[in-house]
Order: structure tokens, then sequence, then C-alpha cells
């Protein structure tokens, strides 16, 4: 089974070097490797061509679900790869992935990113060490698919018409609902948490809690839309979002509204105590796994920024919230479709 590896770009030249040399060090060579430059300011046809690989130029910018359709009507293989052009990719990915779906019955393959990036800032170190925390605990038999590393069947992603390029995706959430689209149609998704991929990506504090806002607004969204509520209620989690993280949410508002009437009410303070305890409990996993990755100082600095980060995401969720009931006051319950139409086609003509 020969592999295609797909890399959308826009304006990630300086990324894009490095994850194609990693590419080309691979212990299983893909058969091709296609770049679709997303309109990006600065042409990336120039570090392509210096590996060796095939470029696409978009004459209009359009987004990463449009850039893989169309990289992936030009493959040829049996296996699409989809790979982000900031992920350097492990030498043993590939070959790992050619392995799974020569042995077995799977559609549909994701890796995770690396546990150590390269900045090791805090606000970087914290965000990677959750993300891989949050996939080595999540199962096996995945209930969704990650395009950071991911692989699909050829014939099993042009049955399902690809990415679906109306979906909204400024928060994220493409790969995800494409997941939820091979699911649904019987598909087999594994995760395999030893196919990784180093990110790029450096995160400040700010823009750390930015992302986890946005992606939490977004991400509400996308399960209203495709009426996920029962399974999360059932599950506690959705993707790599586990059961700790949904409910530390509830346990940090509530830690901050006690500690804020705590001088007003004396049950205020028991509830602050209480709540900080829980919260302290319910991460020890986590915050084990940071000590253990970073250690004592790392952990000191982790814990104060997981607590803002779960209030950061709660209130992304209420906006996600507000937003949907937004929508349903401006227009009739039976007009109200948060779930966009499937593109006939994996793409639309140039």
């Amino acid at each position: 089974m020969d592999i295609s590896v797909i890399i959308p770009v826009r304006d990630g030249k300086e990324t894009l070097g490095q994850c194609l040399s990693s590419l080309q060090q691979s212990s299983f060579p893909a058969s091709e490797v296609i770049v679709v430059d997303d309109c990006s300011k600065e042409d990336c046809s120039e570090v392509t061509r210096s590996y060796g690989f095939k470029t696409l130029r978009l004459n209009k910018p359009r987004d990463a679900e449009y850039a893989r359709n169309k990289g992936a009507e030009l493959a040829t293989s049996d296996i699409l790869v989809f790979a982000d052009c900031d992920m350097v990719i492990q030498p043993d990915a590939l070959q790992r992935i050619h392995d799974h779906f020569s042995k077995n019955h799977y559609a549909a393959v994701s890796g995770v990113c690396s546990p150590e990036p390269n900045d090791r800032k805090l606000a970087t170190r914290y965000k990677h060490l959750w993300m891989y925390y949050s996939y080595v605990n999540s199962p096996e038999d995945f209930d969704f698919w990650i395009s950071g590393i991911g692989a699909v069947k050829r014939e099993v992603f042009f049955e399902l018409k690809g990415f679906d390029i109306t979906f909204q995706t400024k928060y994220g959430g493409g790969d995800l609902e494409f997941g939820r689209r091979l699911k649904q149609a019987g598909q087999k998704i594994l995760l395999d948490t030893k196919i990784q991929g180093t990110h790029l990506k450096r995160y400040t504090l700010l823009s750390l809690l930015q992302n986890d806002y946005n992606r939490s607004k977004g991400w509400f969204r996308f399960v209203v839309g495709h009426k996920l509520f029962p399974y999360v209620i059932k599950k506690l989690r959705i993707a790599n979002i586990y059961p700790a993280f949904i409910i530390s949410i509830f346990i940090s508002f509530l830690f901050v509204f006690s500690l804020l009437f705590s001088p007003f009410f004396k049950i205020s303070l028991f509830l602050a105590i209480f709540s900080a305890l829980a919260y302290l409990i319910i991460n020890y996993p986590l915050f084990r796994f940071f000590r253990k990755r970073g250690g004592t100082s790392f952990l000191l600095k982790a814990i104060p920024l997981s607590l803002v980060d779960h209030l950061v995401a709660g209130l992304g969720v209420i906006r996600g919230c507000i937003g949907c009931l937004g929508s349903l006051v401006a227009k009739p319950s039976h007009q109200v479709k948060f779930q966009t139409k499937v593109a006939k086609r994996p793409i639309a003509d140039e």
C-alpha cells in the first residue's frame, strides 16, 4: 500500500521546510508529498521544490479543509496522510501508519503531538503536555479523527466526499466533523499514540488562553450542531477533552465564586476550600504527569495556569451557548441549522 502525504500551508514557510525535511528522513518513504499552498503571501513553491516534492498553489485564499481536499484529488496512493505544515514527523510514523492499514481493518488512523516541544516556555510546554496526556488517556478505538497527523484510506475518503468545505472552521473542528462522519458510516478509527510529530507552534500565555477560549466556543457549537449532547453526557468527553477537564470547568467556577463571596458568607469559605481540594484531587493524575515530565518547578506554575485555562474554556462554552441561543431567537426553530451541508464534491472548481 502506497502513501501520499498532503500538507496544507498558508504563510507557514518558516516551518514548512522542517516538516518536509522530516518526511525525507522517514523510514518508510512516501510515494508522493503534495503541498497545497493556500495563496500564502510568500510563495512556498521554492521550499517544496528544494525537497523534490509536488506543489499546488491556489489562486485565492480558501481554508485548510479546501486545501486538503484539493491535495487528495491530486494524490494517487491507497493511503492519504494529512499533516500540518508546522509538524515535524517522527521517522517511524509513516511505517506505523502503513502497518496498521496492512494488518487491520481500520478506515482511518490518528497520531498525536509529541509531549516535548522545541520551545520550553511555560505556555507552550503546558499546552503540548496537556494534549499528549489527553490523547494517551483516550480510548484506542477513537470516536474522532485528528488531521495534525492522521491517515485515511483513499476510497473511504472519497466515499464520504472528503472534508466539508462549508463547515465553519474558524475555531477548528473540520477534522472532528470528518471523524464523526467516519463513525456514523460504521468505519473504525485507531488512535496510535506512538505515531507522533513535534508541533512547532509556540504559545504565549495570551495566545494559549485565546486558543482555548475560541476552541471551547467553536466546539460547543459543534456539539449542538451534531446533536452530541447525549454522547458528551454519557462519556463526559469529546475528542481529547477527557472527563476530568469537563468536571474541572464547573469546579473552577465554584472555587472562584466561593472565594469572591467568602468575606460575606462563612459557607463560601468552606465551599472555596472544598472546591480547591476537589480540583487538586480530580486533576491529580494530570499534575503527577506534569511533575514527571517537567519537575516540581514546572508543576507549581502549571497548576494555577490550569485553573485559569479551565475558567477561560468555561467562558468559551458560555459564549458558544449564547451564540446558539441567539440563533434560535433570530430564526424560527424549524429554520435553525447548526450543522452545515456536506459539499457534493470533495472540492469546488478553481
